[in-house]
């Protein structure tokens, strides 16, 4: 009989309001670094307006639900990274995305290795980086270097994390764009070291979340494992055994013990306000959850099996889901393969909210709408969803 799972009830999400403002001192490459990271919810009223003044794009009906454009185009020339407004934006193959209190979109751009920022106005800027100049460098704004960056979140006070996959490292960005390196040597050589700043090695990092109580947990992709970094900048492995993929329920890992948990290719992760872990396990195709007790169960789909059908969890398929984000009692999974995104509620139960199992190509206005392969998704202060599909970033309005 499969183990009942908690999940977060409602009331406890709304304590998001309150500014938990928590601290952790991470060590950088060239010495200790100390980086100020808060946790809050952030609500408010809706800082996305509509752009009707692109009129190739269809504007919402108050109150509707569908896919509405935030920036970037769909064209067959529009693989570049672009700075501008809306639709004259560009975005090259974008995939992590995260919101801020203020409704400020940031997007994570491995293809240009850079990451881009939205305004509530839908003006698109680069942050930190430089377009099509990959490297490794801590600096400010276009003299920072990465290679390859593919998830992201933000804090409290509109810090935000990165993990630099090609360079197989976790930085940092302020507000102001300065970068500094928090965890992982930088060489961009695979390592699965625990440890503290550069003493710690990972391997080719992908999914990042921070939870409450000042903690980041990363989905360290290349090693198949989930990994901690503490308050004080420590790096722990939680779950997985480095270098082995595989799909197993169980415990994770506990002193010299690799426990029994395994995971194959894990892309992102998210945390509820209890501190559940969720895990979207891309090479099985499955969701799972890694409890406080570090128990690791499976939320949704088979391992191994690529399917598309909503329902339980001994019912529900996916197909290499490689975005996930966690609200109130909701997850919401980009379905990469499948080109769709997912909800699962309260109950593990998996619906389709947009998208169309098996269809590529961009539909915008009312559900299903269309996607291609998303692989971004975040909440967003108003309710919305943001996701990133091929070259473009979307606004989901779903029926609840």
């Amino acid at each position: 009989m499969k183990p009942i799972t908690l999940r977060t009830p409602t009331w406890a999400r709304r304590l998001r309001t309150l500014p938990l403002l928590l601290a952790i001192a991470l060590a950088g490459c060239n010495g200790d670094v100390g980086v100020g990271i808060g946790f809050g919810w952030h609500a408010g009223p809706d800082h996305w307006p509509d752009h009707p003044d692109w009129p190739s794009w269809p504007d919402r009906p108050q109150g509707a639900t569908g896919l509405f454009p935030i920036a970037g185009d769909i064209c067959g020339v529009c693989s570049v990274s672009r700075d501008g407004t809306g639709s004259q934006a560009r975005f090259d193959g974008p995939q992590g995305i995260a919101a801020d209190g203020a409704g400020n979109l940031y997007v994570a751009e491995p293809s240009s290795a850079t990451i881009r920022k939205i305004t509530p106005q839908g003006v698109v800027t680069t942050l930190a980086g430089s377009a099509g100049a990959p490297g490794y460098a801590d600096g400010s704004g276009g003299a920072a270097r990465f290679n390859a960056p593919s998830r992201l979140e933000t804090d409290a006070n509109g810090n935000l994390v990165v993990t630099d996959t090609g360079n197989s490292a976790i930085r940092s960005i302020t507000p102001a764009g300065a970068v500094v390196t928090l965890a992982g040597s930088g060489s961009g050589s695979c390592g699965s070291s625990d440890g503290s700043g550069a003493q710690a090695t990972f391997c080719n990092p992908k999914g990042i979340a921070l939870d409450r109580w000042g903690n980041l947990w990363v989905a360290d992709s290349g090693n198949h494992t989930v990994r901690r970094i503490d308050r004080d900048g420590r790096v722990s492995t939680v779950a997985g055994a480095p270098g082995v993929c595989g799909s197993a329920d169980g415990y994770g890992r506990s002193g010299n013990d690799s426990g029994s948990a395994r995971f194959c290719d894990p892309q992102d992760v998210a945390v509820d306000y209890w501190g559940n872990v969720y895990v979207a396990d891309t090479g099985n195709s499955t969701v799972r959850m890694i409890s406080p007790e570090g128990r690791v169960s499976t939320l949704a789909g088979l391992p191994g099996q690529c399917a598309a059908n909503d329902g339980s969890p001994g019912v529900s398929r996916l197909c290499s889901p490689s975005g996930i984000d966690v609200e109130g009692n909701d997850l919401y999974v980009a379905d990469t393969g499948n080109a769709t995104i997912r909800r699962i509620n309260l109950d593990n139960v998996t619906s389709t909210i947009a998208g169309v199992a098996g269809r590529n190509g961009i539909v915008l206005g009312a559900l299903p709408g269309g996607l291609d392969r998303p692989i971004g998704v975040t909440l967003a202060p108003d309710g919305s969803v943001a996701v990133t599909t091929h070259n473009v970033v979307l606004k989901l309005l779903a029926a609840k």
